[in-house]
């Protein structure tokens, strides 16, 4: 008797246990890649893409192909901003679109940068590293193209070749370009990268964590906002 209640009471306990909820576990996304800016020609790069950008929705707006274009930034003069504007002036006019030296209130090209500095963070291997480990073949796979590589010390000079080792960073930007006529959007992009952590200063200081005191929880301040550039 003794035995059934005992039984009849554990099933009870197990029936209880699964009727209460579960929190989520935590996962991660699957392995991505992101760009990395570490030379000029990256920004002429971005440029490039604005550019082609700017030139795609101007061909679906017949009203605005013969409007100028004020290319402006909201943020005070630094290594990237100055660069920038004029990569994106020499990109734009090499595709046939009008850009105005002096503001002229038609067109407003507008680019800025938001810096974010991220504390410890896991980071999957880098694709080909698990084949210096592995025995036999190994296949690894990028965002874009898939390799088969030798085990061994092959599978990594393959991925040095390739341009997939890099080294890690705790910084990135966002860059978003906006061209508005009349106070709405005709493009809106933005765009984010990693950066080297000693090049921040080319980019401005980074954002500032929430409740955090001036410094930034690390010393670091807010991101400097200043007056357009004309």
């Amino acid at each position: 008797m003794k035995n059934g209640f005992f039984a009849v009471a554990a099933l009870g306990l197990v029936l209880l246990a699964g009727c209460q909820s579960q929190l989520p576990y935590a996962t991660t996304y699957k392995m991505t890649g992101q760009h990395k800016m570490q030379a000029a020609h990256h920004w002429d790069v971005l440029a490039a893409d604005v550019a082609d950008r700017v030139r795609a929705a101007l061909d679906d707006r017949v009203e605005l192909r013969l409007l100028a274009i004020d290319v402006d930034t909201d943020q005070p003069p630094g290594p990237f901003h100055q660069v920038f504007r004029e990569l994106l002036v020499s990109n734009l006019v090499q595709r046939g679109i009008q850009v105005a030296e002096h503001e002229e209130n038609q067109l407003e090209l507008v680019y800025t940068v938001q810096v974010l500095r991220h504390g410890a963070r896991i980071q999957r291997p880098t694709p080909g590293l698990l084949t210096l480990i592995g025995a036999g073949i190994s296949v690894s796979r990028d965002v874009t193209t898939e390799f088969i590589y030798g085990a061994g010390p092959a599978g990594l000079l393959a991925d040095v070749a390739a341009g997939h080792l890099t080294s890690h960073s705790d910084q990135e930007v966002v860059i978003t370009t906006k061209l508005v006529w009349k106070n709405r959007y005709v493009v809106h992009a933005s765009d984010i990268y990693y950066i080297n952590d000693e090049d921040y200063l080319h980019y401005g200081q980074p954002l500032r964590a929430a409740g955090s005191g001036p410094g930034g929880m690390d010393g670091v301040g807010a991101t400097s906002m200043g007056v357009r550039n004309e």
